[in-house]
């Protein structure tokens, strides 16, 4: 490896002696290397013209710097310093070329390379200690690659690239200005202090610009500091038109106005010359509109704003803190290029190379009428060389003690690179003065930032030190009045305003910009430029300055939402206690009897229970009110449909026997505690609903601005509470619809079905008002007031209703007859007599069947009617026609004549108790009475009164002896005494 990198070396130092090395020497005992950019970079890697200050004036310093060195004999008195000087014409390539130059010095005294014969090179000259550059940061990342392979130690006058700050890759090389990183730093802090927050950002490619930019962004990012798009990137080889495209581009933002730049000084003039022409070339808007935040590069350069300062006006840049040195002007001035081959080309450049009478550059200033002033940099490179002089002189009475340093072995050995490197690290110049490089081999940050006025000055604006990152000092005012130049235009370059008090920031692509959307002033308190929302369960007070608990409210009794139920349930229970005092006035009548008392009573009770909810529900939230609420709520529907399930049950197993026998628990006591145990059944649940959660209130947040006092049970519990209710609701319905096509007599199943096909549409109507409501207490509660409400005057007014209207409004309908159903049964649907057999030989064997066809009379009901079994035959039709024939046409005829209420014709008290007996078993009469009539009559004319009467009084007679009455007459005598107005 080494023997290739050494064959690589030769090469490369052969074809550079094919060339000439312009370079100037300076004699001495020990010489120190210079890289300082003479010249621009021109096209094709080769130089252009001379750069009077970044190049010469640096030059100039160092010599300067080794002419002071050598005079005083105080820092290195030991030995005297030289140099080897040579030009990087700011190209990296070229300035690696130019390096060989001093790796062949150091070859030349024995640590490259020897001769084949073991003899020393041809040629010898005095090897470089170490070297002093180079400038750009770019182009020492190259030399240093090159210096560190032979260990030659490298301090930096302007290299400022924080990549120059990782020592594994560079560890010979070391600086006396501070990284990039830290002057990113203060260009956030000066953007941030200017309450800038949205900029545009134009970088070199390369190691300067692109890792100063990217330590821009670093810090921009932890100071809430966006860029417009992307990183701008300018190289070497950008046309005229590319830089006015790029400006054009930036122009187009509209937003970011500050340009924050991170551009050598090469690229900086064709930016700013471009910017000028396109204003010329009537691009007016252009004029003012970027304001310009430099680093370094820029400084405090007059070369940069040469001719273009009156566009540059208020331009931010930032510089190491500078000093003038002194005796430095004096020096140049009286300085002859005579003898130093870049001096003489810069006299000759400057014109004052064919006058006889110019000597020195003193006089060649005044002949061209040019004042000269420091260039900013000028105090590093002395610096640079001072440091390193007083490192060398301590390296030499460390080593060589009391030695001359002639007859030292440093002197014929030369010095270890690393060795030396450490004494210049942490050294200051002066007492009491802190180090000029620091141990990582980095100067201390220290910047001054300076402004351009419209003379082109550089004025002190602020300064930053490391020591202290939070003591930045800048003089705002000053800055902002360079900036009004053009009016009373918004000084300030962001992406989108500040919002005003009462709105708040909707962010967008970058947390820089955002919209301003108003705040909701009743749940968040303001200052001038945010709003602050309030936590949970507070409110902003009336300044909007601060957060005050809200107060709970609930439902009150002169509001619409609580007046409207009540008022409607106040009613419903006035109309429940009417009909009430009906049916205890008029309890005794065939229709209130017919209904089921009992039954009744209890869904009465209900339907109170539920109007009484309502007061609960609208009333304020304690603990008792919350409890009743809890146990009314399922108590009052399962009381009423409890009671309907039981009915429509009875009448379904009635109509429809499963079996011969008859059914089971239909007597009116049976009926009441079927329906006490489906009601206990629920109260019992929500008593131990109770016990596990017990009662309570409070306070829910349906939003921010609102807060409700309201009982603990929560949605949950309300579905939970009346699910056993909906249970009873389709069950009652199914019966409902089962039960409808029983006999028209028994309609009191069509009332039911009304009640329940309503309860059905009310309660799927509720379900999506009352779950989509959820953000409005109000209209919850009295959506569930109105529901329940209207279940109860549902069932009052479809149940209820027709029986007090028949008691109040048609008393002449309240009574037992037969009439009714006796027409309905031959003249409409004749549904009874299709149960009774026809004997043709004689009346003897007459049997009324039941309809249920596995029916068979008992041995007794057949010895009774005959004494031989005979085969039942149906009435023919023509004898149902005759019947229906004879009947008397008008309805009020029949019934006057038939009716049990019309006084007997014969006063015999037996006559008068078959009468009553009739009243109390009429349909096992009825088949009586129409067997009579066939027989006596031969199928002929109909009977009159007084032989139908005594024929039913004897068949009543006849049958009341019987000890089993048939199955169809205790089923019918059994819903005559429960069902709504059965037989009239």
């Amino acid at each position: 490896m080494i023997c290739a990198l050494t064959a690589l070396i030769l090469a490369l130092a052969a074809i550079s002696s094919a060339h000439t090395i312009k370079q100037i020497s300076v004699p001495g005992e020990i010489t120190l290397g210079g890289l300082f950019p003479i010249h621009e970079a021109g096209r094709n890697q080769s130089c252009g013209k001379i750069k009077a200050d970044q190049g010469v004036q640096r030059m100039v310093a160092m010599l300067f710097a080794l002419e002071q060195v050598n005079r005083e004999r105080i820092l290195i008195p030991e030995a005297s310093l030289g140099a080897q000087i040579l030009d990087t014409c700011s190209v990296d390539s070229y300035a690696l070329e130019q390096t060989l130059e001093f790796i062949k010095s150091v070859m030349s005294n024995g640590q490259g390379v020897t001769c084949e014969d073991k003899k020393a090179p041809a040629y010898s000259r005095q090897p470089v200690v170490a070297v002093v550059g180079a400038a750009g940061s770019q182009v020492s990342v190259m030399v240093a690659s090159m210096l560190q392979l032979f260990k030659i130690p490298q301090v930096s006058y302007s290299s400022t690239g924080a990549e120059l700050s990782e020592k594994p890759r560079f560890q010979f090389f070391s600086r006396v200005v501070p990284p990039d990183n830290l002057q990113a730093l203060v260009m956030a802090k000066v953007i941030k202090a200017l309450g800038w927050n949205y900029v545009h950002a134009v970088a070199d490619t390369g190691s300067y610009g692109e890792r100063g930019m990217d330590s821009f962004k670093t810090v921009a990012s932890s100071e809430n500091i966006c860029i417009d798009g992307d990183v701008h990137k300018i190289s070497r080889r950008h046309s005229d038109q590319a830089f006015k495209d790029l400006l054009l581009r930036m122009k187009k933002g509209r937003k970011a106005r500050g340009v924050v730049m991170f551009v050598d000084e090469d690229n900086l003039k064709k930016l700013l010359k471009n910017l000028d022409e396109l204003i010329i070339a009537n691009h007016t808007e252009l004029d003012g509109h970027f304001w310009f935040v430099a680093s370094d590069s820029w400084g405090i350069k007059q070369s940069v704003v040469k001719d273009v300062a009156h566009r540059t006006y208020g331009t931010i840049t930032i510089a190491p803190s500078v000093r003038t040195e002194e005796g430095y002007i004096e020096f140049y001035e009286k300085l002859e290029p005579k003898g130093y081959v870049f001096l003489e080309e810069f006299f000759e450049y400057l014109g004052c190379a064919n006058q006889e009478n110019i000597k020195n550059f003193g006089d060649c200033f005044k002949f061209i009428n040019f004042t000269l002033k420091q260039e900013s940099y000028v105090p590093f490179v002395v610096d640079t060389v001072k440091i390193i002089a007083k490192a060398i002189s301590l390296y030499i009475r460390n080593d060589c003690g009391d030695v001359p340093f002639h007859k030292c072995r440093l002197a014929q050995e030369g010095f270890n690179g690393e060795k030396l490197q450490s004494y210049y690290r942490n050294l200051s110049l002066k007492e009491n003065e802190p180090p000029l490089i620091d141990a990582n081999g980095d100067g201390l940050g220290k910047y001054d930032i300076f402004q351009l006025d419209i003379n082109g000055v550089y004025q002190n604006v602020g300064n930053w030190k490391s020591a202290d990152s939070s003591n930045l000092f800048l003089r705002n005012s000053k800055i902002m009045e360079a900036f009004k130049r053009y009016g009373n235009e918004e000084l300030v370059s962001v992406c989108s305003v500040d919002c005003g008090k009462g709105y708040y920031r909707t962010y967008q692509d970058q947390t820089c910009c955002w919209a301003c959307i108003p705040c909701d002033k009743t749940t968040s308190i303001h200052n001038m430029t945010s709003c602050t929302q309030c936590e949970l369960g507070k409110q902003p007070d009336a300044s909007l300055s601060r957060c005050i608990p809200l107060t709970p409210v609930s439902m009150k009794w002169n509001t619409t939402w609580s007046l409207i139920p009540a008022v409607f349930s106040a009613l419903g229970i006035a109309l429940t206690i009417f009909v009430v005092s009906v049916f205890l006035r008029f309890s005794n009548t065939p229709v209130i009897m017919a209904s089921g008392r009992e039954l009744c009573y209890c869904m009465m009770a209900g339907i109170g229970m539920c109007y009484i909810l309502t007061f609960l529900l609208v009333s304020t939230p304690t603990v008792t009110t919350c409890a009743l609420t809890r146990i009314l709520m399922g108590l009052s529907m399962s009381a009423i449909y409890a009671a309907i399930i039981t009915k429509t049950n009875r009448l379904a197993r009635v109509f429809k026997p499963d079996s011969a026998q008859r059914p089971r628990f239909i007597t009116p006591k049976a009926q009441v505690g079927i329906c006490l145990a489906i009601v206990s059944f629920q109260l019992v649940g929500t008593l131990i609903w109770l016990i596990f959660d017990p009662p309570g209130t409070k306070i829910v947040y349906p939003s921010r601005s609102i807060a409700v006092l309201t009982c603990n049970a929560t949605t949950s519990h309300l579905l939970i509470s009346l699910s056993y209710n909906l249970l009873l609701i389709v069950a009652c319905t199914v019966y409902a619809f089962k039960t409808r096509k029983i006999p028209e007599n028994f309609n009191e199943t069509r009332h039911i079905g009304f009640t329940m096909y309503s309860t059905c549409i009310l309660w799927l109507a509720f379900g999506p008002i009352y779950f989509a409501t959820q953000s409005d207490f109000r209209i919850q509660i009295t959506s569930l007031c109105m529901c329940i409400s209207l279940s109860g005057t549902v069932a009052l007014i479809c149940f209820f209703a027709p029986k007090v209207y028949i008691v109040l409004f048609q008393p002449y309908k309240n009574v037992r007859t037969r009439q009714s159903a006796v027409g309905r049964l031959v003249n409409q649907q004749m549904r009874f007599m299709s149960q009774l057999t026809y004997n043709p030989d004689g009346c003897n064997n007459y049997q009324p069947i039941s309809s249920n066809q596995s029916y068979k009379p008992s041995t007794e009901e057949s010895s009774h009617t005959s004494s031989a079994p005979v085969a039942p035959r149906a009435i023919p039709p023509q004898v149902i026609e005759q019947l229906a024939s004879k009947l008397p046409v008008e309805k009020n005829e029949v019934v006057k004549k038939l009716s049990l209420q019309d006084k007997p014709t014969n006063n015999n008290n037996n006559v008068n108790k078959s009468n009553d007996e009739l009243r109390r078993r009429r349909p096992s009469s009825m088949h009586a009475t129409t067997a009579t009539i066939s027989c006596q009559n031969g199928l002929g004319d109909l009977p009159n009164t007084a032989i139908v009467r005594q024929d039913t009084i004897k068949s009543h007679a006849s049958l009341v002896e019987e000890e089993e009455p048939q199955q169809v007459d205790l089923i019918l005598e059994e819903i005559a005494a429960d069902t709504n107005s059965t037989f009239l």
